[in-house]
């Protein structure tokens, strides 16, 4: 087998000096941050309106390994939101304003997920 047949088959390698999109455009970065809010706060809104009878509780003693999916995504959320803000170069007064309204969002969307669980699992 030559060299060039063996080097053939393995997989390219990426490019290390490519830095990810969410260091690249900053209004990308805080736009899907507060996409993430928005979406993680309509769910922790919901979770604040469900049902609870005598197994209620027990059945999201189950889910809650799935659950917790839900503050995950803000804390990414949150993340995205501060590289973006340290990320901006251009147009700082629109950043600043999507950044601010996803750490909102995302703040929010904890807090309501925590409310629903201590709604659910308190009593």
């Amino acid at each position: 087998m030559s060299e060039n047949e063996s080097s053939a088959s393995l997989p390219e390698q990426e490019n290390p000096g490519i830095e990810p999109w969410w260091r690249r455009s900053a209004p990308l970065a805080s736009g899907a941050s507060l996409a993430i809010g928005a979406a993680t706060l309509w769910f922790g809104n919901m979770l604040n309106r469900v049902p609870l009878d005598q197994h209620a509780t027990l059945s999201y003693l189950l889910m809650l390994p799935l659950l917790l999916v839900v503050p995950a995504f803000s804390a990414a959320g949150l993340r995205l939101a501060w590289l973006a803000w340290f990320g901006a170069q251009g147009a700082r007064m629109l950043i600043a304003i999507l950044v601010l309204a996803a750490v909102a969002a995302n703040l929010l969307a904890i807090w309501r997920f925590g409310s629903a669980l201590l709604r659910i699992f308190g009593g």
